[in-house]
């Protein structure tokens, strides 16, 4: 039941970028590395497994997951450059530009940005880098048991320490590949000892209102953050603290509030669209209400709010016409025999052997 939380997080980030609500995408960013740590280490013990065959089932359907829809917010951005302006579009964000030489087309079309390179023709595509790099590192086993993975966050730990003793600031802190092996490492930890994690968290956890009230407390951490000026110091890791326990509430969860299964799947399926066209939606609602009398400024809620049907309206036509088609080519690779299935279809376990 992560469907609805994943576009939760996106909407965060869309209040960042074009709300200009202060570090709230940060924290949602650093919610989905969580998740992201959690889910890969689970589909690679539970689906894929660690043998050739796994792995290239793993990395084909990563890509397929990934690149087509990115690929199409790329071709809207291009289409929008094309028609508005590059001076337009780079007034609205200063990577929106088209990529006019080899290594640049490259990085755009491969999503290489780690030191948030620019032009970048979907803006958020850094945080996409960052995904990949630790989808390979889980793929080649980094979280594979669970001492592996407590060596792994030992020495997240230690980077983190060091980053907030050396004051390194928020570069360090939050855009490196290497600020996101804390939350991918806490998901997998996460995953590992979820049936401790479980008993210890105990009625709290398994509560009907438990989502809703740690999404309480992420606002009301945010909120503190802001008034004591803590954003990017102990309220952000708070957050993060908050982020990996929800995913313990959720893991196990059949239902949400006034949410079906059904219903989560569907809110899923908005939030990496979202995540990567708010942008070009944004600014083409801002155009459009600019040029019809409305005086709309880049960042502010007024755009936020008014941009929002738009970027739901564009996201379910980018998860019809794209997710869906691909989901069913990736539903083919995740069908062939898993490691797992095939031991547990042995014949003293299989009666139909």
């Amino acid at each position: 039941m992560f469907g609805t939380y994943r576009t939760l997080l996106a909407l965060m980030v869309v209040f960042l970028h074009l709300g200009g609500v202060s570090v709230l995408g940060g924290y949602a960013v650093f919610g989905f590395y969580i998740l992201s740590g959690y889910l890969m280490t689970f589909i690679m013990q539970n689906n894929y497994g660690y043998d050739r065959t796994g792995l290239a089932k793993y990395a084909l359907n990563r890509v397929l997951r990934i690149y087509p829809i990115y690929w199409l917010s790329c071709v809207i951005s291009m289409i929008l450059i094309i028609y508005f302006g590059q001076d337009v579009t780079l007034g609205f964000h200063p990577a929106i530009t088209m990529p006019s030489d080899f290594s640049s087309i490259m990085r755009n079309l491969f999503l290489y940005f780690p030191g948030r390179e620019i032009p970048r023709l979907t803006p958020p595509s850094w945080a996409l880098t960052v995904e990949i790099f630790y989808y390979i590192c889980i793929g080649l086993g980094v979280s594979r048991s669970r001492q592996l993975t407590g060596y792994w966050f030992v020495a997240s730990i230690i980077y983190t320490g060091y980053v907030n003793i050396a004051a390194l600031g928020w570069e360090h802190k939050y855009f490196s590949i290497l600020a996101a092996s804390l939350p991918f490492s806490t998901g997998a930890l996460v995953f590992h000892y979820r049936e401790e994690l479980k008993r210890i968290s105990g009625k709290l956890a398994s509560g009907f209102n438990a989502p809703l009230f740690i999404c309480a407390l992420i606002g009301l951490n945010w909120w503190a953050g802001l008034v004591l000026d803590t954003l990017k110091g102990i309220s952000f890791y708070i957050n993060y603290i908050l982020c990996a326990f929800m995913i313990v509430v959720l893991f196990d969860r059949k239902k949400l509030p006034l949410i079906s299964r059904r219903i989560d799947k569907i809110m899923g399926d908005f939030s990496y669209p979202i995540y990567l066209i708010h942008f070009q939606v944004g600014l083409v609602i801002m155009i459009l209400l600019n040029v019809n009398g409305f005086d709309i400024k880049h960042p502010s809620l007024t755009l936020a709010y008014l941009s929002l049907p738009a970027i739901f309206l564009v996201a379910w036509v980018m998860t019809v016409s794209v997710e869906r088609p691909i989901e069913l080519i990736r539903s083919k690779v995740k069908s062939i025999t898993p490691i797992i299935a095939k031991a547990e279809m042995a014949p003293e376990n299989n009666k139909f052997i």
